[in-house]
């Protein structure tokens, strides 16, 4: 009888209700499953399926324990400088980069390898475009608060890394397990959100003091600089025999190479060279100052307004005195005289010529000025010319072909 009392019914209408609407509602996991193989295809042309997601919250203190080095560890950046992570296995990278090159997946065979900025520049596009897909389509809105604005920042070197760039107190990791290219491999993806802290910040915006400024958000560059690392510095680089090497013992001297000293290559743990100094003293005892290249050299300043940052010795001119100038006549402007004002001649001496005494001087009179046309003169007759009948004979000449004429 008990089971026939109204409130009993409304109980199991009520929780048949609530089951009915959370089939229905789409949550974090079910959002994730339907948005992960259309994204993939749209964006890489890769099958892939969701097989399985686990949620859990983690505390920061055992983060740590949710990253694998030899994994691609990528952060992710948020609304109000928030940052989150993720990470895919070796599996499916290899997957994305063998569609992404090859155009077909192939059957992992095992071989781990490191992964690389390549590496994660080409599964950002999956990332970005898989959170922008699902949060919109989230009915809870904690969840869809949780990842909406998150985007793919930079790729993390290590777990260490990463551990420092993640700031918050509580997080919640999504852990997918996908299917690639229909069972050819299958790979993990790990999404890492910060929870907001509810308790300390809430959600009325009206407790905030209008006047009260909000504290700056801390930086990753910030988090960054403050990490420790190690730097060796090489006084000199010496080739040597194994056999030498072999026969060396304690108070052994290395002869360095002339001129080595005190200059040193500053190098990482890997070996590789991040810039160079000079060996010295400080407090009493050794210290290394880094050589740095001035920022004129990668940065030229021409302005004037650069003068300041530059160390220059102060030049000053000479000053010159003013010399006094001639005075010049003056020339532009001059009027030029008037004929009638020219020398007068009339003094000058006359000047003759001997012309022989068989010349004859023709006069012309004004013949050259006259306007009609030429002018008729009587000119000396010539003395007949000699005659040219004793010429040689030109017989012999060869014989000239004709000229044609052009056109």
């Amino acid at each position: 009888m008990d089971d026939q009392t109204p409130s009993n019914a409304l109980q199991r209408l009520a929780s048949a209700g609530r089951a009915h609407h959370q089939a229905r509602s789409v949550t974090l996991q079910k959002g994730m499953r339907l948005a992960l193989g259309r994204v993939a295809d749209s964006v890489l042309d890769l099958p892939m399926a969701m097989i399985g997601a686990v949620v859990q919250n983690v505390d920061a203190d055992a983060l740590g324990d949710v990253f694998n080095d030899d994994a691609l560890l990528m952060l992710l950046d948020g609304p109000a400088r928030a940052r989150g992570a993720a990470m895919f296995d070796q599996a499916l990278v290899g997957g994305i980069i063998q569609q992404q090159t090859l155009g077909q997946v192939r059957a992992d065979d095992g071989t781990a390898r490191r992964m690389t900025r390549t590496d994660a520049a080409m599964c950002a596009p999956l990332i970005d475009n898989l959170l922008d897909a699902v949060a919109p389509t989230l009915d809870v809105a904690e969840e869809r608060m949780l990842i909406e604005g998150f985007r793919f920042g930079t790729r993390a070197e290590d777990t260490r890394g990463m551990m420092l760039a993640l700031e918050a107190t509580e997080y919640c990791v999504l852990r997918l397990t996908v299917d690639v290219a229909q069972g050819t491999r299958q790979g993990e993806i790990v999404l890492v959100f910060p929870r907001p802290d509810v308790d300390a910040h809430g959600h009325d915006d009206d407790l905030l003091d209008p006047d009260e400024a909000a504290p700056p958000a801390p930086q990753m560059a910030d988090a960054i600089m403050g990490v420790e690392t190690r730097l060796e510095m090489v006084v000199c680089e010496i080739e040597m025999s194994l056999e030498a090497v072999r026969g060396m013992r304690p108070g052994d001297v290395l002869p360095m190479p002339p001129r080595s000293f005190p200059q040193v290559k500053m190098t990482t743990a890997t070996g590789r060279v991040v810039g160079r100094g000079t060996v010295g003293h400080v407090d009493g005892v050794r210290a290394v100052k880094p050589i740095r290249k001035p920022n004129y050299a990668s940065q030229p300043m021409r302005r004037e307004s650069d003068a300041k940052e530059l160390d220059l010795p102060k030049v000053e001119l000479p000053e010159r005195s003013a010399a006094p100038v001639p005075d010049l006549p003056a020339v532009v402007g001059t009027a030029i005289p008037e004929p009638d004002a020219l020398m007068d001649l009339s003094d000058a001496p006359e000047v003759s010529a001997s012309l022989g005494a068989d010349a004859q001087v023709l006069d012309i009179g004004d013949a050259a000025a006259s306007p009609a046309g030429p002018v008729d003169i009587d000119l000396p007759d010539l003395d007949d010319l000699p005659d040219l009948a004793d010429l040689p004979d030109l017989a012999d000449l060869p014989e000239l072909a004709p000229i044609k004429a052009a056109g």
